[in-house]
């Protein structure tokens, strides 16, 4: 090996890359059978709620089927799972900002927080999860469905009406 760099010729610096370069493992090539079938049963499923489709969603009109009050429970929920942090969710369903956040989790009547976009926001990302998830749906959100073609998305008790006399 030469001491300086500019007495080194092309095939001493090849075989001091070759010595640094980490050993390979040696991969088995045993039963691809085994391999293939659990592997193609893997690709098929989707690996993250965002990767699930919704109806409707891509024009922003997914039914929601589930009243505020329903949405804040399972939010309250979700707190409570480990390495959970409400700030990095919120950027995942869609940037909602926090004070829209603390707004909709500050509502005390069940039907309360229809107009904010973190209701609309989050009842997409439970109802992604829960299909992700392989869940059936509960008794009341069924009951729902039938009874409506989904909730409204406005409050209407900040709305003005007005009457023509």
């Amino acid at each position: 090996m030469p001491k300086r760099k500019s007495d080194a010729t092309e095939d001493d610096y090849e075989d001091e890359v070759e010595a640094s370069k980490p050993a390979r493992k040696r991969v088995s090539t045993g039963s691809t059978d085994s391999g293939l079938s659990s592997g193609s049963s893997s690709s098929s499923k989707p690996k993250s709620w965002k990767d699930i489709p919704l109806e409707g969603e891509d024009e922003g009109e997914v039914q929601v089927y589930d009243t505020p009050g329903e949405i804040r429970r399972k939010i309250r929920l979700l707190q409570k799972e480990p390495n959970f942090k409400v700030t990095h969710w919120l950027k995942d369903i869609g940037g909602i900002n926090s004070n829209s956040f603390r707004r909709f989790m500050a509502e005390k009547d069940a039907q309360s927080g229809k107009g904010n976009g973190t209701y609309y926001a989050a009842y997409v990302y439970f109802e992604k999860r829960r299909i992700l998830e392989g869940k059936k749906k509960t008794a009341t959100r069924i009951s729902n469905e039938q009874q409506m073609g989904g909730f409204e998305l406005r409050d209407r008790k900040h709305m003005w009406v007005f009457t023509g006399r």
